[in-house]
């Protein structure tokens, strides 16, 4: 009983170094995109872009469009063209 108790307590230095380690390759990509962009620096605008959405996905952050919407909240909208006759000859 006491260890579990100790262990609710305690601190998770793991987690935390988890954390600072995610947030420093979040800061570092960011700055060099950012400065990437304003022509400062000459580095791969892909690789630092994939860092970010990994690391934002590590946290459950989706930086891409859902599928299967129109990005605007609405349902796709499905058009009957059968009795439609452009193009057919």
């Amino acid at each position: 009983m006491a260890e579990e108790e100790k262990e609710k307590e305690g601190f998770d230095w793991g987690e935390l170094f988890g954390h600072s380690v995610r947030f420093l390759i979040l800061t570092w990509s960011l700055s060099m995109m950012t400065l990437g962009y304003m022509g400062k620096v000459r580095i791969d605008g892909a690789f630092t872009a994939g860092l970010v959405s990994g690391v934002l996905g590590s946290y459950g952050i989706s930086v891409g469009q859902k599928k299967g919407g129109t990005g605007n909240g609405n349902p796709p909208k499905i058009v009957d063209n059968s009795k439609n006759k452009v193009g057919i000859k």
